[in-house]
């Protein structure tokens, strides 16, 4: 029997606050998962500290990598669980019943995206310390801006079905695009719970703008917004951005 979740983890040199996570995560009062930590060949203990737990549902991968997305991806084909989430190796789940609140939510759900919220520690830039990120999203929010992937869980069936995958081209903010694609093809389910405290300090902290899918969402995804909403990253910039919205939609 397949486990409810798949937790996949991707480390590099993260023996400082991996223990943090896998304690948040093995502590969890709902026990049907996996843990699929994807490490990138850590030169720290990181693999030390992983082996350290005696838990079989603990299943430990080091090899070479083209970075968390493709770690990320790696763990999708090597998980098993009806249901995925990803989580950072220095960020760690909420509270120790989590997973049983959001299992009781998916046994009711016909959609394949379940997301909710959490909070942030340190300043991310795009967030600040102690905020609650960030509510429930439209299709119009989420071009504008991201879920912050901590707080998402994926139908495991429903990405491999869709060919779903994390864009290597888009080495800060790929899940945001996949976010995207999958908005396109499914409704999600908002939980007004908080699943997991974001450590800023990864790599999407202060500097998505150097991501090349900043530069390709308006050719991507123009097609979709409505011209009163304006990506965050385009504000300065309104009236030129309604100039390119209104040529694509008139080509």
């Amino acid at each position: 029997m397949n486990p409810s979740f798949s937790i996949i983890i991707p480390t590099y040199n993260s023996e400082s606050s991996l223990k943090e996570t896998l304690d948040s995560i093995l502590e969890q009062t709902f026990a049907d998962f996996e843990i699929v930590l994807m490490d990138g060949g850590s030169k720290d203990h990181t693999i030390a500290v992983a082996e350290s737990y005696n838990d079989i549902r603990l299943k430990i991968y080091s090899e070479p990598d083209k970075g968390v997305y493709d770690a990320m991806n790696k763990g999708i084909t090597r998980s098993s669980g009806q249901w995925l989430y990803f989580i950072g190796s220095d960020d760690y789940l909420h509270t120790a019943d989590v997973l049983q609140k959001v299992y009781h939510q998916l046994e009711k759900i016909k959609n394949n995206v379940l997301y909710g919220n959490v909070i942030i520690k340190g300043d991310a830039g795009w967030a600040k310390d102690g905020q609650i990120y960030n509510g429930k999203y439209t299709l119009q929010r989420l071009l504008r801006g991201n879920i912050c992937h901590q707080a998402i869980f994926y139908r495991r069936s429903f990405l491999i079905d869709n060919k779903l995958i994390y864009n290597l081209n888009y080495h800060i903010v790929a899940d945001w695009d996949l976010n995207i694609q999958c908005r396109l093809k499914t409704s999600f389910t908002y939980l007004n719970i908080i699943v997991a405290v974001f450590n800023a300090g990864g790599i999407s902290t202060g500097a998505t703008n150097s991501d090349p899918f900043l530069n390709e969402i308006h050719q991507k995804y123009g097609h979709l917004f409505r011209v009163s909403h304006y990506p965050l990253f385009m504000q300065p910039f309104r009236s030129l951005y309604k100039r390119i919205i209104n040529g694509l939609i008139n080509s």
